[in-house]
């Protein structure tokens, strides 16, 4: 049965960027390429920043919203693509659920944003928003959100910083394999009479979906970390030639936690990363591209592995091996990542998304950092159960 909407709609409204000068370099359009194919019909990305105030209503009707708004304009003129929709050229938790906006669209044209501002009175507000992800991967809509908090920051005459400008220069993404015909092909063929359809999945959770936010300490990732070496020099093992991470121990206690909280024996399990490869292409683009630039490790190991005395070694070991691999080369397995994705069983598949590099808490418009920032849980198109570890500070990998 449909809950009851606890939030009252105050304004609903359109936010549109001002004209573009003459002497822009702003692209009104952009092509998709392969790394926006694999994402195309993924579930759009959703987050909510909840920031504390104690403005009445009053006050945040006419003084913050004004002010999120006018800045949100001016950062557009920056991001002209997120004002805009994605068209088919094809040939042939639910408590938060009130917070975050829909994208509400069409078959074939879908927006590429929407941002919902929600008041608590007198105790704060909250920020929620939901891209497209066949338009833009989460270190681009987080630059954005940074802009965004910069200009209204800082004011509508403030110039955005260097690694807050984003770059649309397609021609950097090189594509020998053609991956985008295959990406392509294969959205065709899966959808049946609704193949043309650009329509997304509902991401609201489910009645059952739950949120939590986990925080393990750097003296936490330490005791894990000498475990783990203790248990590596117990079996004899050779001492591995990667690099024992604190992202690596991190992802792998907490993939040990989730498999046994399915309580699934002699079953495998898989891990899906995902892998910015701005800074692994040949040649690495800059940080600032926009659009979709990731893919993904995908990591295996069996269920009485991991849940048993020697779990989250066994799987850091995985892990590690996995992300040293990137060395030889980032893209060289992309070919067959979205075949290795349908194979693998429903709700055997766990992956990583976010990242500390993101720098979430950061995201200040002038009311304070974010009081807590939360990433949904729940089965996506493949299955895939979304989680990030929140709050955890991790060293570069």
């Amino acid at each position: 049965m449909a809950q009851p909407n606890p939030v009252k709609v105050l304004e609903v409204c359109r936010v549109a960027p001002p004209p573009l000068s003459p002497d822009s370099t702003t692209p009104k359009s952009l092509p998709l390429t392969f790394f926006d194919m694999l994402l195309l019909k993924f579930p759009p990305t959703q987050r909510l920043y909840f920031y504390e105030t104690s403005h009445p209503t009053t006050t945040f009707l006419e003084v913050v919203v004004p002010k999120l708004k006018r800045s949100l304009s001016l950062t557009l003129q920056h991001y002209i693509p997120l004002a805009g929709n994605v068209t088919d050229y094809f040939r042939e938790a639910q408590n938060f659920n009130p917070f975050l906006p829909c994208l509400v669209g069409l078959e074939t044209r879908v927006p590429v944003l929407a941002l919902q501002v929600t008041l608590f009175p007198n105790v704060g507000f909250s920020i929620g928003y939901v891209v497209h992800h066949g338009v833009l991967d989460g270190k681009a809509t987080t630059m954005f959100m940074h802009s965004w908090a910069f200009i209204c920051t800082h004011g509508e005459y403030s110039t955005l910083t260097p690694e807050l400008t984003p770059l649309y220069d397609r021609t950097l993404i090189v594509d020998p394999s053609n991956l985008e015909m295959t990406y392509s092909n294969f959205w065709l063929g899966r959808d049946g009479p609704d193949k043309k359809s650009l329509a997304l999945r509902d991401r609201k959770a489910p009645p059952d979906a739950m949120l939590g936010t986990f925080l393990l300490t750097q003296e936490d990732i330490e005791n894990i970390k000498t475990w783990v070496w203790f248990w590596w020099k117990k079996k004899q093992l050779q001492k591995p030639s990667f690099h024992l991470s604190s992202f690596a121990i991190a992802t792998a206690y907490t993939w040990v936690c989730l498999v046994k909280a399915r309580q699934i024996k002699t079953e495998k399990f898989y891990l899906g990363i995902s892998v910015d490869c701005r800074g692994r292409l040949k040649p690495p683009i800059p940080p600032n591209y926009f659009g979709n630039c990731i893919t993904s490790l995908i990591v295996d190991a069996d269920s009485d592995e991991l849940t048993g005395e020697n779990g989250v070694a066994i799987a850091a070991k995985a892990i590690g091996e996995a992300i040293q691999g990137l060395k030889d080369g980032v893209l060289e397995r992309n070919g067959d990542l979205i075949s290795r994705y349908t194979t693998i069983p429903p709700g055997r598949l766990f992956n990583i998304v976010g990242s500390p590099r993101f720098e979430f808490y950061k995201t200040d418009f002038g009311w304070g950092r974010p009081q807590l920032q939360l990433i949904k849980l729940e089965l996506s198109l493949f299955q895939i159960l979304e989680m990030v570890v929140v709050g955890l500070r991790l060293g570069s990998y």
